[in-house]
């Protein structure tokens, strides 16, 4: 029962997620390039149907391609360290054939907060202290990193995929969809699940589970000390 209660929610999810699904063709509108100014920060925050790519470096930049006229309805604004990439009031989504793209590179991350719809990806693997993820809304995730700490609070309806190295993750799901860390190499990882679907990582030292929501979690590495706390239609699965 538990299994294809599972499976229907994935069902469910998918298709979710391809009606939310950010088109890959463009409109026929003028494409252009634009860079933006930034001072350095190190919280970020984004918001809207929008594909970003983060990457590391000496300095902060922002390039943006698209349509000009959907860039010129977005809004990058900066307040202190936190850098704030979303669409301009009233401009809630775009056309289903239009889309853009941006390219931010940063020095530092400390916070990532992610709403809408769209995908985040990194396109090198980013070298941190700590990093604090929260989500909502519906969206695809792909980090690609090194860290101290990584800590995800996280309640949308989607992807993520955390792959590197970090000696310390904290995970707390209370969305749906899946939620694969098995590439990202900890020593200890605890974690808190309510949600619905597959969570999915990787301990060597310490591995503390509390599950209570519809769907598994997965775990490599073969942790010296593992404590699991089940309850609901939630299981745990050694691979």
């Amino acid at each position: 029962m538990k299994k294809y209660t599972v499976l229907l929610f994935m069902a469910l999810l998918g298709g979710l997620l391809f009606s939310c699904e950010v088109k890959e063709s463009r409109s026929k509108g003028e494409q252009v390039q634009e860079e933006r100014p930034l001072q350095p920060f190190s919280r970020l925050r984004v918001s809207g149907i929008i594909n970003l790519y983060i990457s590391q470096g000496d300095s902060e930049s922002l390039r943006m391609e698209g349509d000009q006229k959907l860039i010129d309805e977005l809004r990058v604004e900066q307040r202190g360290n936190l850098l704030s990439i979303s669409l301009k009031e009233g401009q809630k989504s775009w056309g289903k054939n239009e889309k853009i793209e941006v390219y931010l590179q940063l020095k530092d991350l400390s916070e990532l907060e992610f709403e809408g719809a769209g995908q985040i990806k990194t396109s090198s693997m980013l070298d941190l202290d700590e990093l604090l993820i929260t989500g909502k809304g519906v969206g695809n995730i792909v980090l690609e990193l090194e860290a101290e700490l990584v800590e995800a609070r996280l309640n949308f309806v989607g992807n993520m995929e955390l792959k590197g190295f970090s000696r310390e993750l904290l995970i707390e799901n209370e969305g749906v969809g899946n939620i694969d860390a098995s590439q990202l190499i900890c020593q200890k990882v605890e974690l808190a699940s309510s949600g619905i679907g597959v969570i999915s990582v990787h301990a060597e030292e310490e591995l503390i589970m509390n599950v209570s929501g519809i769907g598994a979690v997965n775990y490599t590495g073969n942790p010296k000390q593992v404590t699991e706390n089940v309850s609901g239609l939630g299981k745990v699965n050694r691979n």
